[in-house]
């Protein structure tokens, strides 16, 4: 049988949102509730956060639930560069595939994601507690640093900031 939330007094709470620099997660479903197959986020991102170019061994789907979501992918089946999604668009970035994401709208983008247990470990290893009512803080030099480190013990790609500024986005 397959654990659930109410059966495990340690599982986060739905409700319970993280901060993982700029991006706020809620942990729907972890990997212990689905055998180590998948895991089930919410995520929102604020206008004018971005997550910057990087790549992983595991695909990711995403569920764009409210506002625009402009998605970089570098190789696979969507051609090169930067392409938008709307309110109930989906999108598949396979394993491998370098990309990013940015909300330059005005308003938050909330997305659904669907991934593997390894994605879900590294972020469980970065996000930290997010107080509602409070604005996340730009990531420090600090916060960098942890960041690199985990994606380092996963495996993960992380663009240079000079990788970073040839796809328009700016880390510093």
């Amino acid at each position: 049988m397959i654990p659930t939330k109410q059966d495990n007094a340690n599982a986060i709470p739905a409700d319970q949102t993280f901060n993982m620099f700029g991006v706020l997660l809620n942990f729907l479903v972890t990997p212990d509730e689905t055998g180590h197959e998948v895991s089930l986020f919410k995520g929102t991102l604020p206008p004018g956060v971005v997550i910057p170019l990087h790549s992983h061994d595991e695909p990711e789907v995403l569920y764009v639930i409210e506002g625009p979501l402009e998605v970089y992918r570098e190789k696979g089946r969507s051609p090169q560069g930067w392409s938008a999604t709307q309110a109930g668009g989906v999108l598949a970035i396979p394993g491998k595939v370098k990309h990013a994401l940015r909300n330059t709208s005005s308003m938050p983008t909330t997305v659904i994601l669907v991934a593997q247990e390894e994605l879900y470990n590294f972020f469980r290893s970065i996000a930290q507690p997010f107080e509602a009512g409070q604005m996340p803080a730009p990531p420090s030099a600090e916060d960098m640093q942890q960041l690199l480190a985990v994606a380092a013990k996963y495996h993960y790609w992380m663009g240079s900031p000079e990788e970073n500024a040839t796809i328009g986005i700016s880390l510093g």
